[in-house]
C-alpha cells in the first residue's frame, strides 16, 4: 500500500534527515520518502493503516518537539 502523510512539527532539514533515516530502518516499510519543502511523507508498506498509525505514533518525537502525521491518501 502507498500512504501519503503530511508531517507537521518539523522545519529543520537535519531533523527531517534524522526522521527519514529512522523511518527507513523500520523493517515493515518498503520505501520512505520525506520531502522537507512540502512536508509530504510517502510510505510504501504492507501494513494496514491502523498498524502504520501505531508505528508512526511511536515515532512522533523530534528534537524540536512533537510531530503530527496527517493522512492525505492511501492507495
Amino acid at each position: 500500500m502507498r500512504y501519503h502523510y503530511r508531517v507537521l512539527g518539523i522545519d529543520c532539514p537535519m531533523c527531517a534527515l534524522g526522521l527519514s533515516g529512522m523511518l527507513r530502518r523500520i523493517k515493515d516499510f518498503q520505501s520512505v520518502n520525506l520531502n522537507i519543502m512540502t512536508h509530504d511523507l510517502i510510505i510504501y508498506t504492507w501494513l494496514e493503516q491502523n498498524e502504520l498509525d501505531a508505528v508512526l505514533g511511536s515515532n512522533a518525537i523530534s528534537v524540536h518537539g512533537q510531530l503530527e502525521y496527517r493522512l492525505i491518501s492511501a492507495s
